[in-house]
């Protein structure tokens, strides 16, 4: 059963609690959109279909890229150049946001910025592929099975 309560003037908390499941807590800044995530919530934990996102709506792109360069990027040809096509996303506004919230849209975005920067095709091409196989390594070995990767879909 969702619990939804006032926090503070402009924030609402919805909190959620099944037996055999994770508590689950989201805060909110209108009480409708709280107690709309609460019902698809509490569909998939129904259904069966739920999946923590708590990670992936905690880490940001910067964060998921830093943990990559430590831990995956060291076991492929040219690191170096991985390493610094990494680096340079990473100060990009994109790796600001968090990667669960990351969208198709989010990435054509990063590319048109990365043309209108005087950067090549084959370039931003290179940048997607690293940012595809971060994302595929989350979901494949860091348990994020919530996320999706977003470019993929551009």
């Amino acid at each position: 059963m969702a619990g939804i309560r006032k926090r503070g003037p402009y924030q609402w908390e919805a909190r959620i609690r099944k037996k055999g499941m994770p508590v689950t807590c989201k805060t909110f800044e209108i009480k409708a959109e709280a107690e709309k995530w609460a019902r698809e919530i509490e569909s998939e934990m129904d259904r069966g279909l739920y999946i923590s996102r708590s990670e992936a709506e905690g880490a940001t792109l910067k964060d998921a890229l830093g943990r990559y360069i430590d831990d995956y990027l060291p076991r492929l040809a040219h690191y170096q150049n991985n390493v610094y096509k990494a680096r340079l996303i990473q100060r990009h506004k994109l790796a600001d946001k968090f990667m669960a919230a990351i969208r198709g849209k989010d990435i054509a975005d990063y590319i048109k910025e990365r043309q209108a920067e005087g950067a090549s095709g084959n370039t931003i091409r290179l940048d997607l592929a690293l940012i595809s196989r971060l994302f595929n390594v989350a979901i494949r070995d860091w348990g994020l099975e919530s996320l999706s990767n977003p470019v993929l879909r551009v």
